[in-house]
C-alpha cells in the first residue's frame, strides 16, 4: 500500500507539473475555443488514450486532482485527455481551493451545458483520434452522463466507464435529495415547489440569468431534459455503467430499473453496495482502490471478448 500511494502522489506531481506544457486550444463548431489538455505520462508515445470527464463542479479539470489520481491510474500507461468546460480556466480551484457560487464565473455558469461539453470533447476526439489505437473514456456524477451521451453518438470508442450517473431522469436526482435533507413536515410541499420550477425550465421559461444551486436556465434545460436510459440503451460501445447504492447525491435505487430496461449487448452494469457517491462506506473507509480494480478486470475480458453481464 505504501508504494501504491508514493506512486499515485508521484504520478499527480507529475501531471501537475506538465499541465502548463500540455494546453492546447481548438476552434469549435459554434467558433468558440476549446481549451484541453493531453498529459503524456511516459516518455516514449502511448498508443492508447484515457478520456477523463469531470462532475458539474465549477473547477478547472485540470485541477480536478482526486479524479487524476484515482482513475488515471486505471490506466496508467495511457495518455490522458482532459477538456475544460467553457468559461473556466486552469485559475479556478487552483491549489484546491474550493470555489462557491459566489467566486464562480457568470459566464460558466450562465453557459454551463452538458450537450455543449459533449460537442467540445468529440470535436477534440475527432481531432485525436487518428494518432491512438485505443480509446477509454470514465466520467464520473454529470461526467456520467456526457459520456454516455458521448457513446451514443461516436462509434470509434474501444471502451467507456460511467460512474455514479444515477437512474434515468434527473428530476428524480434532485428530489431524492430534498426528501433527504428537507424536514418531513415540508418536505412534499419543498417537492411541488421543485416540480413546478422544473417544468418551467423545461420550457425554456427560466428568467434570464437566473441562477438555481450554481447553475443557470440552459444547464437546467438541458440536466432535465436528458433520458439517461435512452443513452445507455443507444450506446455503440462496450459501456460499463456503476453505481454505488448508497450514493445519495443521486437517486441510486433508479439504475435498478434503468438495469432492467436495457437490451444492448455492449452496456454491463455493476452496482456496490453500501458505498456513497465518493466511495466510501458508513465508517467513512474510502474504496476507490476497489472500484479501479474491477474497472480494470471488466477492461481485460472486454479485449478478450469474454465479458458477462454482471
Amino acid at each position: 500500500m505504501k508504494k501504491m500511494l508514493i506512486y499515485i502522489v508521484f504520478a499527480l506531481t507529475s501531471i501537475q507539473s506538465m499541465a502548463e506544457e500540455t494546453r492546447y486550444g481548438l476552434r469549435g463548431n459554434d467558433g468558440k475555443e476549446i481549451t484541453y489538455y493531453l498529459i503524456k505520462r511516459n516518455s516514449t508515445p502511448s498508443e492508447d488514450l484515457l478520456v477523463l470527464i469531470q462532475g458539474s463542479d465549477c473547477n478547472s479539470v485540470i485541477n480536478n486532482r482526486k479524479m487524476i489520481e484515482n482513475f488515471g491510474a486505471t490506466f496508467p500507461e495511457n495518455d490522458i485527455l482532459l477538456v475544460e468546460k467553457a468559461g473556466l480556466d486552469s485559475s479556478i480551484g487552483k491549489d484546491g481551493v474550493e470555489v462557491d457560487d459566489l467566486a464562480c464565473p457568470q459566464v460558466y455558469i450562465q453557459n454551463d451545458s452538458p450537450l455543449k461539453r459533449v460537442k467540445d470533447y468529440l470535436t477534440v476526439l475527432n481531432q485525436l483520434k487518428n494518432k491512438y489505437r485505443h480509446i477509454i473514456l470514465i466520467g464520473g456524477s454529470e461526467g456520467a452522463l456526457v459520456t454516455n451521451m458521448i457513446v451514443s453518438d461516436a462509434d470509434f470508442i474501444t471502451a467507456a466507464i460511467s460512474i455514479n450517473g444515477g437512474g434515468r431522469f434527473f428530476i428524480d436526482n434532485v428530489i431524492h435529495s430534498i426528501r433527504r435533507e428537507t424536514p418531513e413536515e415540508i418536505s412534499n410541499e419543498t417537492v411541488n415547489s421543485f416540480k413546478t420550477f422544473a417544468e418551467a425550465a423545461k420550457k425554456n421559461n427560466l428568467p434570464a440569468g437566473m441562477v438555481v444551486s450554481g447553475h443557470g436556465a440552459k444547464w437546467w434545460y438541458e440536466s432535465l431534459s436528458i433520458d439517461n436510459q435512452k443513452l445507455i440503451q443507444s450506446s455503440k460501445t462496450p459501456l460499463l455503467v456503476i453505481q454505488c447504492m448508497s450514493d445519495n447525491n443521486v437517486d441510486a435505487a433508479g439504475i435498478l430499473k434503468v438495469m432492467e430496461a436495457i437490451d444492448n449487448p455492449r452496456v454491463y452494469f455493476k452496482t456496490y453496495d453500501g458505498l456513497d457517491h465518493f466511495f466510501k462506506d458508513s465508517g467513512g473507509n474510502y474504496h476507490a482502490a476497489t472500484i479501479i480494480k474491477d474497472i480494470k478486470s471488466w477492461y481485460q475480458l472486454q479485449n478478450k471478448g469474454t465479458v458477462a453481464k454482471q
